[in-house]
């Protein structure tokens, strides 16, 4: 008696088959709507079926449209770290629960060696940085992670000497550019000024770090924690009545200072927040 199951060979074939009718039946726009609904991890594996699907999701067109939809489905990043390691490793979770459920799972997007400090993030992409110690010179190491891609982009080192570096990435909504902020402190030993510098990030073209100066004046630190990133502009606060403001596009640095009444004695537990796409500081 015959095997009533087909041949592996056959199988394959009429996979082959289907796979030729789906992609010459079904309407092109239609393609990209089902593409856009799936996660991230699923489109890079996508991008091999065909050299079709390969420039559809690598599209401008399609990304924008995948990084809305995105932005509709907020998720809240976080790090764990081994005790006595290096590594570091990234975790994900939706920051509503549609479920309504009491819990949350979240989800392991990458494993970072080497980086010591989380500089921020901003549409996904995540800024760290590490320092390289070598007295009397410091370098620091600038990179920028994209978790769902799992795609490393390293920036130049910054060599700050003694003085602290921190560094800030940004988003330029016009011309569609992450940018990254690096600020080298003020220090008051050996008296060398507070230096600004800004660096594009991308794969296609040579990075570098391009000085910009402080218009206003005015020198700080520290940059606190707590900076938002508004309408194309980002703002970090420097101390109880200072905020510095950072025009993405123009690539200028201002320092705001804040009204009198708002004024506190501890800034570090007060919070810039976004309400309708106005600035206000919670203190």
């Amino acid at each position: 008696m015959k095997d009533s199951q087909p041949s592996l060979s056959r199988r394959r074939r009429d996979l082959y088959h289907v796979g030729n009718c789906t992609t010459t039946t079904i309407p092109l726009d239609l393609i990209i709507e089902i593409l856009s609904l799936l996660p991230a991890k699923s489109l890079l594996q996508f991008q091999s079926v065909s050299k079709l699907w390969f420039s559809t999701i690598r599209s401008k067109t399609f990304v924008d449209s995948f990084l809305t939809r995105s932005k509709n489905r907020p998720r809240l990043l976080f790090t764990f770290y081994l005790k006595n390691s290096w590594e570091k490793f990234l975790f994900s979770a939706p920051e509503y629960d549609d479920d309504k459920s009491s819990s949350v799972l979240a989800r392991y997007d990458m494993t970072i060696s080497d980086l010591d400090e989380i500089c921020g993030s901003v549409n996904g992409f995540v800024c760290f940085r590490s320092v390289v110690s070598s007295k009397p010179v410091c370098n620091n190491k600038i990179t920028v992670y994209n978790p769902t891609t799992r795609h490393i982009m390293k920036l130049p080192d910054v060599t700050s000497g003694r003085r602290y570096v921190d560094a800030l990435i940004a988003y330029d909504t016009v011309e569609d550019q992450y940018k990254v902020l690096c600020v080298k402190m003020f220090d008051r030993k050996t008296q060398q000024q507070q230096e600004h510098f800004v660096c594009t990030v991308s794969s296609s073209q040579k990075q570098e770090w391009r000085k910009i100066e402080n218009t206003t004046g005015g020198s700080y630190k520290c940059v606190l924690l707590g900076h938002i990133f508004i309408d194309g502009a980002l703002y970090y606060r420097i101390d109880q009545s200072r905020i510095v403001r950072f025009d993405v596009r123009a690539e200028k640095i201002e320092i705001i200072k804040t009204p009198k009444e708002s004024h506190v004695s501890v800034a570090y537990d007060s919070a810039l927040i976004d309400y309708n796409g106005k600035l206000y500081w919670d203190v």
